[in-house]
């Protein structure tokens, strides 16, 4: 019986420790990674983008997965567009000149949204930056899974953007 109470008096401290650390993280976070295209290709970058069409060419996150029944709205790309899956929906909001807005919806639960930024600092590129805004309640176990997003989210992010450049620069 004392065994009893002392695993239950443990599972309670390490709750309120657990709860009081994850206090410390922020609600929200943003994961993103960014990629530089030649600027004189502007136009084929912001239709690449947008439009959910040329998506199986570059994007791993959405063709690569194993994601079934793709399909997708016509037109396939501006506001109002969409991807949908059985594991996924994803739609565009917004498009402009500087970027691309998307909510993403993730069966079973999970929404957030995302979208690429296009900066232009430089005269000779284009800087895509692609982004996630997640938001999280105070549970300890979503508030310590933020390490875990940025760990599975970051390298399809970065080998996506890296053949969103390939596409863009060498089209065939």
């Amino acid at each position: 019986m004392r065994l009893i109470k002392f695993a239950f008096l443990g599972l309670i401290v390490l709750f309120v420790v657990l709860t009081g650390l994850s206090l410390l993280f922020p609600s929200t976070i943003r994961i993103g990674r960014s990629v530089n295209v030649a600027a004189s290709r502007r136009q084929e970058l912001r239709a690449a983008v947008s439009d959910f069409g040329t998506w199986k060419k570059w994007n791993d996150f959405v063709y690569q997965s194993s994601m079934t029944n793709i399909r997708y709205s016509s037109p396939s790309g501006g506001a109002g567009a969409y991807l949908r899956s059985d594991q996924l929906s994803i739609k565009e909001t917004q498009a402009d000149t500087a970027g691309v807005l998307m909510s993403w919806d993730i069966r079973g639960g999970k929404q957030f949204v995302g979208g690429f930024q296009f900066l232009s600092e430089n005269p000779d590129s284009v800087t895509v930056r692609w982004w996630f805004e997640f938001h999280f309640r105070w549970y300890p176990w979503e508030k310590l899974g933020i390490f875990v997003y940025d760990r599975k989210l970051g390298p399809v992010m970065e080998e996506s953007l890296g053949a969103l450049q390939r596409f863009v620069e060498n089209p065939r």
